[in-house]
């Protein structure tokens, strides 16, 4: 898919879903599908999300096409009913069984109606790894650092909601990653170490480069320069 809109992103996700056979174990389809693991807490977690993601396109095809009803009423329905009925402890059909061929061909065309409305593309694997490896590296360096309990505390939680947002991205899209690196070039204005560790710090300096690499990168999904302009100036005041 070339969209970062909730209608691909369901779509994406609904057909690496078909890609799954029948007699599966629910719950294990789930876990490859979302990449959990046997995390039990984090599978529910990712569930929600996908979840949501069916109101979330409805929302927006509501605000820009309010008299296309018809063209999402079968697939919510049917993807509702997918997940209402499933048994996590059951077998894969009791989900997927509720996804037909024309739940498929309408969530694309809600898909391609909502990318008509914009520019807005994903961003590619291999530049979201690159990112999260930085992102790893430079909370390692915080923790093993001398700065205060206070800054470890607040960069490494920032820096850990940063990677979780990529590894959710195929799910969420940009705008948790948006709203994350604003929060932390936000909070400069008012926490005066915080602030002075980002402009005096080689490794805030560094923080300040890799939010400025992920800034650019939410740029090309959404388009959003400011954030970047925002970012080079705190690193030059």
């Amino acid at each position: 898919m070339e969209y970062d809109n909730p209608a691909a992103r369901l779509l994406s996700l609904l057909e690496k879903c078909k890609q799954k056979p029948g007699h599966m174990a629910c719950k294990q389809a789930w876990r490859e599908i979302l990449d959990t693991g046997k995390d039990a807490a984090l599978l529910m977690s990712r569930l929600g999300k996908v979840m949501e993601l069916s109101q979330v396109t409805i929302e927006a095809l509501r605000e820009s096409f309010p008299n296309r009803e018809t063209t999402w009423s079968h697939w919510n329905s049917q993807v509702n009913s997918a997940f209402m009925n499933q048994n996590l402890s059951a077998t894969w059909d009791t989900f997927i069984n509720h996804i037909d061929h024309h739940t498929i061909v309408y969530l694309q065309l809600s898909s391609d109606l909502l990318q008509g409305k914009s520019t807005t593309k994903l961003l590619e694997n291999e530049k979201l790894n690159e990112l999260r490896d930085e992102l790893t590296e430079l909370c390692d360096s915080v923790i093993n650092s001398s700065l205060s309990s206070e800054i470890k505390k607040y960069i490494t939680r920032a820096l850990r909601k940063l990677v979780t947002n990529i590894d959710e991205y195929r799910l969420t899209g940009a705008l948790p990653l948006l709203e994350a690196v604003e929060g932390m070039v936000g909070h400069a204005c008012v926490d005066v170490e915080y602030k002075e560790f980002m402009q005096t710090n080689e490794l805030g300096r560094k923080l300040l480069v890799t939010l400025g690499a992920i800034a650019d990168a939410v740029t090309v999904a959404i388009g959003i320069p400011q954030l970047s302009h925002s970012i080079g100036l705190l690193q030059i005041n």
